[in-house]
């Protein structure tokens, strides 16, 4: 058994973590000593390490939560598989989500970069010039946001 400031260290967590993750009912002492103190168990350690690493592939606490109450509602091994499938899908299918978002905003920045590339040699003073007239301006149709914006304050 160790004292939460063990458990804190060995899981590489504050104790303030820790103290939360019982809030959100995520772990629980294995005991208390006379004077209140909390012990745990390598049990809670390995619950700590599996919470850590969920977080890590993007599961909020409350998700977590979830999954580890699964337990409590299951009654055989096939439905607690069944369930957890399920909890893993939805993040899979969050995480699609995310990838996706993530490459439109990598293809909205390569376009940037090269709209931004075509402007480099540009001489003319940032405020003697209209960049909306600019033939390297005119030849993008779609301009990204972040360059309007950009280019809008500085000729205005």
């Amino acid at each position: 058994m160790m004292q939460i400031g063990d458990l804190a260290a060995r899981a590489g967590i504050t104790t303030r973590t820790i103290r939360y993750y019982e809030e959100l009912g995520i772990i629980e002492p294995d005991e208390r000593t006379e004077g209140g103190f909390r012990l745990y168990s390598e049990i809670q350690l390995r619950r700590l390490n599996i919470v850590q690493g969920l977080k890590a592939l993007g599961f909020d606490l409350e998700r977590i939560r979830g999954l580890f109450d699964l337990k409590h509602t299951a009654d055989t091994g096939g439905e607690l598989a069944e369930e957890m499938s399920q909890h893993l899908y939805e993040q899979q299918r969050e995480i699609d989500e995310k990838i996706n978002h993530y490459q439109a905003m990598k293809e909205r920045n390569l376009r940037a970069i090269e709209v931004l590339r075509g402007c480099l040699n540009c001489g003319i003073k940032v405020l003697d010039r209209s960049c909306h007239e600019c033939e390297v301006y005119k030849q993008h149709p779609e301009v990204p946001d972040m360059i309007e914006c950009s280019m809008y304050e500085l000729s205005s």
